[in-house]
């Protein structure tokens, strides 16, 4: 059972990330201004289809993350058994939040057009605040969970803590500095590039043991 969570896990962080550059890839890449504005100048010029599959994909990919994410409680020992299930659930709260948020963003390249503006800053003040629920729901999830794995609380040992996507959330700033090109894949899919390189490492160690 939780080597398939782990499994599972990873398809879903494998498949928001695919809709993350179905939604607004572009090989010329794009200027990280802490706007979204960058990402609506592409997703307003893409293939709407494109821009609507992008977006279906998040619900799609959440649905798999809460199943991954019950790894948590299958790993976490008996006696942290309730902050264990506080995680998971932290978590599951957050991603739904996240694949909300997802299918939202393709608003951003369908009401793109000038002319439609003032539509647009409604969808983009929704998506801030479904943004708070994402990272704070999540983001209050995974820390419980790193901080079980430091006290030694879980299957995994202490030094996967430097691992868990609480911790490298914090690289981001790094990733923003990354040349072209790269920067678009790993900066434009940047929290589902964390849980892959997470739950890569997770299955490795609880493989080879």
């Amino acid at each position: 059972m939780l080597l398939i969570t782990l499994i599972v896990g990873l398809i879903g962080a494998i498949l928001m990330f695919a809709g993350d550059m179905t939604l607004y890839y572009d090989p010329n890449d794009y200027d990280n201004n802490g706007s979204l504005e960058p990402v609506i100048n592409i997703m307003k010029k893409l293939p709407k289809k494109r821009v609507m599959i992008g977006g279906i994909i998040g619900p799609v990919a959440a649905f798999l993350y809460c199943i991954g994410f019950y790894h948590i409680v299958l790993m976490a020992d008996e006696s942290v058994h309730i902050p264990a299930i506080i995680s998971f659930l932290l978590c599951c709260m957050g991603i739904i939040s996240g694949g909300a948020y997802h299918s939202h963003c393709a608003y951003l390249g369908l009401l793109g057009e000038d002319e439609q503006r003032k539509d647009l800053d409604i969808v983009m003040d929704y998506l801030k605040r479904i943004g708070f629920i994402l990272y704070g729901g999540e983001g209050a999830g995974l820390l419980i969970f790193t901080i079980l794995i430091l006290m030694g609380r879980t299957m995994l040992s202490a030094w996967m803590a430097v691992l868990s996507p609480v911790i490298l959330f914090l690289l981001k700033p790094l990733a923003r500095k990354l040349p072209k090109g790269l920067h678009m894949v790993i900066c434009g899919g940047f929290s589902n590039v964390i849980f892959v390189v997470y739950y890569v490492a997770a299955l490795i160690v609880y493989t080879v043991g």
